[in-house]
């Protein structure tokens, strides 16, 4: 059950990163970037007692919208020794004009083998996603959902605003349980902070300090399923991640980051 919530985080995870990445879309580079990821914290009571992770992200312009695709492999070891891995692809693309979203995602576990999760999501002329595994379910999605990259645009713009609260509805893919939730994003203030290594044109002297928390749609309590914190430069880079599961965390650190060449459009 454990390593089941575990996947669906990385799934928003992964997302975090793509709508940081495409954020600004008119004033940042495609580029690829690199984390190291591993235990930040556990309750006495998490089976949890290590973990260790890897992922690429690549955010791609072309003419159209955004790409974006994440390879990411994480390693949990339990106090009895053992340990369950899952190796995951997440691809996905949204239009500039915020509209339309499409993804797909490869998923090989220890524990659930292998699952595919696919689909595509417009908001003209109706507001709907269809998923493409399965019975090729459908979801009628709220007139005024984000999709990702758009989200983190306003979260940006919230920052740069001064305003510490954004609530919002999102619709990320990939499950079609959990691909829609309901979000409360808390935007701390600047902190004026050179990079521990140099990141070249994408280098900033700050960053922005961001929780947020994700609400499944019938949620009627205060608890978050999950958090993630993170902290993003202007430009949309993201230093570095938490991802806050409850009894256990996992953090996330750039340690690399590549330019990528646009198309002449």
């Amino acid at each position: 059950m454990i390593m089941r919530k575990c996947f669906k985080v990385s799934l928003m995870a992964a997302s975090l990163v793509f709508m940081a990445s495409g954020a600004q879309a008119g004033g940042i580079a495609s580029h690829k970037a690199f984390y190291e990821m591993s235990l930040d914290d556990r309750e006495q009571k998490s089976n949890i007692v290590n973990i260790l992770g890897r992922s690429a992200v690549t955010v791609e312009r072309d003419c159209e919208g955004w790409i974006s695709v994440e390879d990411y492999v994480i390693e949990f070891v339990s106090e009895n020794g053992g340990s369950e891995r899952i190796l995951s692809h997440f691809e996905s693309w949204e239009a500039k004009s915020g509209d339309k979203f499409s993804f797909d995602v490869n998923e090989e576990s220890t524990f659930e083998g292998r699952k595919d999760y696919g689909g595509f999501a417009s908001l003209e002329p109706d507001a709907q996603a269809v998923f493409s595994n399965g019975a090729g379910q459908s979801l009628d999605l709220p007139k005024d959902v984000y999709f990702p990259m758009r989200h983190m645009e306003a979260v940006l713009s919230a920052a740069d605003q001064g305003k510490p609260i954004l609530a919002a509805t999102v619709f990320f893919g990939g499950d079609y349980d959990d691909a829609l939730m309901k979000t409360n994003t808390v935007v701390g203030n600047w902190q004026e902070q050179s990079s521990d290594f140099d990141f070249g044109d994408l280098s900033a002297n700050g960053y922005w300090p961001v929780q947020i928390a994700y609400f499944k749609q019938s949620a009627t309590n205060g608890e978050p399923e999950y958090e993630i914190s993170f902290r993003v430069q202007p430009n949309g880079v993201v230093r570095q991640y938490v991802i806050d599961y409850g009894d256990f965390s996992i953090a996330a650190e750039l340690t690399r980051i590549d330019g990528v060449d646009d198309p002449v459009c």
